[in-house]
């Protein structure tokens, strides 16, 4: 399912994590790009001279799977005056997540990556045998955590499954993301956020 994240809802998770000049933002499944865009928006209030132009043209960095989307994303890009946007066409979760080192890693994630699919063995072999979910959005939660920068900010958009699921894989990455991280915050949204396409109830 393709499950675009409204505009409302980009906007304000950007408002919130409070971009500023000289930090890089990331969203490993970023659609047509609207996480970025909200960025985009946000950090040009706080754009003056040339150098501050090249820090936001240099701010983002995206991945998306599906071509169509890609292509979209990178016209969405290129019309918020990023001549050459770091969006790569190619799939989060087939890389070793132990292999991630400090240059992988960014200062904000912002996100709303796919759930309620499933993936193969091979892609969770990619990761530690005790969070190797088969649910999507555990593995990417898992991405974010190993690709956030020390002090970094994250705000992601994740489906009650991942909230109250008891299986092996999902207690790990919950026990990992509380002992390890300041989770600050957790909003529920309301039913009709993703209606009609979707009745699943979500949170950031």
């Amino acid at each position: 399912g393709e499950f675009y994240t409204p505009r409302a809802v980009t906007d304000f998770m950007a408002k919130t994590i409070k971009p500023q000049l000289g930090e890089k933002v990331a969203d490993f499944a970023c659609g047509t790009g609207g996480f970025l865009t909200s960025w985009l928006n946000e950090l040009s209030k706080q754009v003056v001279t040339a150098e501050d132009q090249q820090e936001y043209a240099t701010s983002i960095y995206g991945i998306e799977k599906k071509p169509f989307p890609y292509t979209l994303c990178i016209t969405n890009m290129l019309l918020h005056d990023i001549d050459v946007p770091m969006v790569y066409h190619e799939n989060s979760l087939l890389r070793d997540v132990l292999d991630y080192t400090e240059e992988d890693q960014f200062d904000v994630v912002l996100m709303n990556p796919p759930y309620g699919g499933h993936e193969k063995t091979e892609v969770k072999n990619h990761f530690p045998a005790d969070l190797a979910s088969s649910e999507t959005a555990d593995l990417f939660m898992s991405v974010i955590m190993y690709r956030l920068k020390q002090d970094g900010r994250a705000a992601v958009i994740l489906p009650d499954g991942f909230l109250f699921g008891t299986d092996n894989a999902k207690i790990a990455i919950k026990k990992k993301l509380l002992s390890e991280f300041n989770l600050h915050t957790i909003i529920r949204m309301p039913h009709s956020v993703f209606a009609p396409y979707t009745s699943i109830t979500t949170n950031i």
